[in-house]
């Protein structure tokens, strides 16, 4: 057998083991485990956020405030109705916000 017919049949052979892996066994989206709150972090649901170069709201008490440059890297601001890419990358912290800044869920991934 030629080497590129070993290659072809190689390559047809992890695609098929890709598209019929049992479903725990997946690297999909949609089979992917639920990502559970950040331990650490579930404190800030309820909170208002403060973007960086934004100033902090008249009024709030700081307790009641997460600012942008205390979130750890990598990380991404998901506001409501925002398109997100499918990668999952388990270091990423992402914040989920609502239209007031209020942060509405965080979880890595």
């Amino acid at each position: 057998m030629h080497s590129s017919h070993l290659k072809t049949l190689f390559t047809a052979a992890a695609l098929a083991a890709t598209f019929f892996a049992p479903a725990g066994e997946s690297h999909a989206a949609e089979h992917q485990p639920a990502v559970a709150v950040a331990p650490d972090y579930d404190q800030w649901i309820g909170k208002t956020l403060v973007r960086t170069g934004e100033t902090d709201p008249t009024g709030a008490p700081a307790d009641h405030l997460v600012h942008e440059r205390d979130i750890p890297k990598p990380y991404r601001i998901v506001r409501p109705g925002a398109i997100l890419t499918q990668e999952y990358l388990p270091d990423r912290l992402n914040v989920h916000v609502d239209d007031q800044n209020r942060i509405t869920r965080i979880h890595f991934g």
